[in-house]
């Protein structure tokens, strides 16, 4: 597991998701950049102390399975990282004190989608790095 390219990853995925939220978020009332400190300051903490570790362990996890079709490696990558961003939000809401408002599904949704949405971000670039690395490494053998 290469650690330096999660870390990379991390603050990547923060930058992206920041920009790409801020854009979903603004309106009239609230400007790009009123949404731009938001998010930075609310997604930084949740990516890199929730989701950096649910990343590290899903990676393992997935690393003792041998795949023979990297077309389903890749997918299940996806959706086990969809299904870590909505369990890294069930957990945000309960470090918060959510009790019984984390049953509230229109109360969460919305917040618990920003976390699907910045765990694929994360697999996508993370894949990317993955894919960079690997063609540096043949690249250097060759």
């Amino acid at each position: 597991m290469n650690i330096g390219r999660k870390l990379l990853t991390t603050v990547l995925t923060i930058i992206s998701f920041t920009l790409i939220a801020s854009i979903i978020s603004m309106n009239e009332s609230y400007s790009f950049d009123f949404y731009i400190l938001v998010y930075l300051v609310y997604a930084t903490p949740l990516i890199l102390f929730i989701g950096l570790p649910l990343s590290l362990l899903l990676d393992y996890l997935l690393s003792r399975i041998q795949f023979v079709n990297h077309a389903l490696y890749v997918s299940l990558r996806i959706l086990g990282y969809a299904c870590a961003g909505m369990l890294g939000m069930y957990i945000y809401y309960l470090l918060m004190g959510a009790g019984n408002e984390i049953l509230n599904f229109k109360e969460s949704i919305v917040l618990t989608l920003f976390g699907v949405l910045a765990a694929i971000i994360f697999v996508l670039i993370d894949l990317g790095l993955e894919s960079l690395l690997n063609m540096r490494k043949q690249n250097n053998y060759s």
